[in-house]
């Protein structure tokens, strides 16, 4: 990553006191026995050479202790950058790339090896941000601070990074090159999603409960007597055709009502449910049943694969299944003019657990880009009639379950959504075995 660590070399491990006292010791004998043995003018050259030999060996000790503390002051600055969570590169005036932490070679997806000594120019090719970014640091003075920006790895994962440059200066107050930070918050972003969209949810809980309860009965007052008012009419041979029209019409409209409190009620319901083990490939085979025949009237080719031994999830089998039907209906909405809607069964390792992941694709008309974000706000809808509660309560039975919805589209390009459920240990043949 940075400059090697230099290797040990023989007597490295010896105190420099312990090599010096046993120099100064034989010395201090030379000279003795000298003084005792040898004539004047070479007793001179004796002490001469001793001094000369005291001088260099002091030299060599300061230069000694001042490089290990060079190598220590490195070391410490060497170990801070390779464990701190931000990624950090380096690069000198003339474009080369001079420092590289973990953590960016984990970010920017190059490995330190292909990068250190080269180009930035060479290492992230045209139309890369990265390289943007590092030209207009370098070339133009001009800095950023903590933006957030798309950026995909070379394996295509499109991820959000956190990016910020400052311009280095050398011992002289000269420029020196540009440091670069680069951070992946994808992860943090989509939680701060989260977190905002449960406050919102957690606002209109109890508002939703309260309207459903106190509307609920003048609804169901009004639904009895217009059935009683039909019956009157037809007993009195006075409910002509257009007379009955209008009562079907209320009639519709009240069932309609009673629809949209069933929502309301099961958004604003409490989260408390008994827990057990859910086959999902049971709750799959038994949705794409449930909605076959809708399917073929809106000319759509439903489809489903699922993984073999898929393991079951921990959760309400009905409540699991509504979150699915709700993802699945509006697939079907968006696809007014027929098309294909594939449900996928399957297991993936994320953040070191096991997940069951559910995902519906369908080839319809896709969500827009800035709509993306408010998907789950309850009440929001992109069609032209809906609650705007199906996904809302898609998202509170995933919080309920532990597990986590998201959504990818684009305009024109049909709608992937996937449900993801903490996965248990057992397989769903064990879980048949013991029923």
């Amino acid at each position: 990553m940075f400059r090697p660590i230099p290797k040990a070399v023989l007597f490295r491990t010896i105190p420099h006191w312990l090599i010096a006292s046993c120099v100064v010791l034989v010395a201090m004998s030379s000279v003795a026995l000298a003084l005792f043995s040898l004539e004047p003018d070479k007793l001179l050259l004796v002490v001469l050479i001793s001094t000369i030999s005291a001088g260099l060996l002091i030299t060599f000790l300061h230069y000694d202790s001042t490089k290990r503390t060079l190598e220590e002051v490195k070391s410490l600055a060497r170990n801070i950058l390779q464990s701190i969570p931000t990624g950090v590169l380096t690069i000198n005036c003339n474009g080369v790339v001079t420092a590289v932490n973990p953590t960016a070679e984990a970010v920017l997806k190059r490995r330190a090896a292909d990068v250190l000594g080269n180009s930035y120019v060479s290492v992230f090719g045209g139309g890369d941000i990265i390289r943007e970014v590092l030209d207009g640091a370098l070339k133009n003075n001009r800095h950023m601070n903590l933006k957030d920006m798309p950026y995909e790895g070379i394996n295509g994962r499109l991820q959000t990074i956190r990016v910020s440059t400052v311009a280095l200066t050398g011992d002289n107050g000269r420029p020196a090159g540009v440091l670069l930070q680069a951070q992946d918050v994808t992860e943090w972003l989509g939680l701060e999603q989260r977190v905002r969209v449960a406050e919102k949810l957690a606002a209109l809980h109890t508002l939703s409960a309260g309207v459903a309860h106190e509307l609920r009965n003048p609804l169901s007052a009004m639904d009895l007597n217009l059935h009683l008012l039909q019956e009157e009419l037809q007993d009195h041979g006075q409910l002509r055709s257009r007379t009955a029209h209008y009562v079907q019409v209320l009639n519709a409209e009240c069932r309609r009502l009673s629809a949209i409190l069933d929502n309301f009620m099961r958004f604003a319901r409490p989260s408390s449910f008994a827990t057990q083990e859910v086959n999902v490939h049971r709750v799959v085979e038994h949705i794409v049943a449930l909605m076959q025949l809708e399917a073929q009237e809106h000319k759509i080719h439903l489809e489903d694969t699922i993984e073999n031994d898929l393991p079951p999830v921990l959760g309400d089998e009905t409540q699991i299944s509504q979150a699915l039907v709700n993802v699945v209906v509006n697939a079907f909405h968006a696809m007014a003019e027929g098309g294909r809607c594939r449900i996928a069964a399957t297991t993936c390792l994320s953040e070191g657990k096991r997940w069951v992941e559910l995902s519906v694709r369908d080839t319809g008309v896709g969500i827009p880009e800035e709509a993306l974000p408010r998907l789950f706000d309850p009440f929001y809808t992109t069609k032209t009639s809906g609650s705007g509660l199906g996904l809302a309560i898609a998202y509170r039975i995933m919080q309920d379950h532990g597990g986590v919805i998201s959504v990818s589209s684009a305009r024109g390009t049909g709608t992937a959504v996937t449900l993801r459920f903490p996965a248990l240990a057992t397989h769903p043949q064990e879980i048949e075995a013991r029923s």
